[in-house]
């Protein structure tokens, strides 16, 4: 499964390029994968427990998603860890679980992470045009929610516990658009990194999610000898109407994000989806 939008009856079809617009939100909005065992719910390393559990460094990461209805039927309650309100009423839930090999520490992580202006060197494999693309045409730090309050990269240090800031994604499917990103936890091993959608997410004169509806919150953490990375997204019940589909670059797109943190080459073969 994957997320598209839905496109009513009596549209015509010039707004179907709408939909090849979500694909490019992969910063906040990661697509859901069909899988033989579905995880029995979403639980983010807040405890002992964590669903879906971590690989190896040697394997892919682990992909779990659920929907509405099914977040509904267990009574989903976001855990404290996330800074997510309980109330949240979720439209999907999607999480990436991965761990990989670091030999540096906590702050050269954190370093790759408030490297905004990089994101234009990630590429990401489009299963639509057969070819390996940018992943954004254009990204920068910024120094409040104005876009053009542009600033250098965020550095290590100014990612303190408690934190906020905003940077500026722009590509050729969503356009411009700001994001809000908070520290929630920060020590030594471990950080927890919280992110959503400062401005609106525009398509083709059509707004797609209203500010904080497109919402991801991550936990990067040593253990042993290894790093573990687990990714928790969101898309709040209250935004555009969506239904399943098949966007795959989506996929690909939050796979490279995760390379680029890891340090791992973004268009290293294979793609996570052909």
């Amino acid at each position: 499964m994957q997320i598209e939008l839905l496109i009513h009856e009596g549209l015509s079809n010039r707004m179907k390029p709408v939909q090849a617009a979500l694909a490019a939100i992969a910063l906040v909005v990661l697509p859901v994968l069909s899988a033989a065992a579905q995880d029995p719910s979403p639980i983010p390393p807040c405890g002992a427990d964590v669903s879906p559990v971590f690989p190896t460094p040697e394997e892919a990461p682990a992909i779990a998603s659920w929907r509405g209805a099914e977040l509904d039927r267990i009574r989903w309650v976001p855990p404290a860890c996330t800074g997510w309100s309980a109330p949240s009423s979720s439209r999907l839930i999607v999480a990436i679980a991965a761990s990989f090999r670091f030999e540096g520490d906590l702050q050269s992580l954190l370093a790759r992470a408030g490297s905004i202006s990089a994101l234009r060197n990630v590429r990401y494999w489009s299963t639509t045009e057969r070819a390996w693309r940018p992943l954004a045409l254009d990204a920068a730090a910024l120094a409040d929610n104005d876009p053009k309050a542009r600033r250098p990269d965020f550095a290590a240090s100014e990612l303190t516990k408690g934190s906020q800031h905003y940077y500026w994604i722009h590509d050729n499917r969503s356009g411009s658009v700001v994001y809000r990103l908070r520290v929630l936890e920060r020590d030594k091993d471990r950080v927890v990194l919280a992110r959503e959608n400062a401005s609106p997410v525009r398509a083709f004169a059509i707004t797609l999610f209203e500010p904080g509806m497109l919402q991801s919150v991550e936990f990067i953490e040593r253990r042993s000898d290894v790093w573990t990375f687990y990714l928790l997204t969101r898309i709040d019940r209250r935004a555009s109407v969506f239904a399943s589909g098949h966007e795959a670059s989506s996929v690909n797109r939050a796979i490279a994000l995760y390379r680029h943190l890891a340090g791992i080459r973004t268009d290293r073969e294979p793609p996570a989806v052909p």
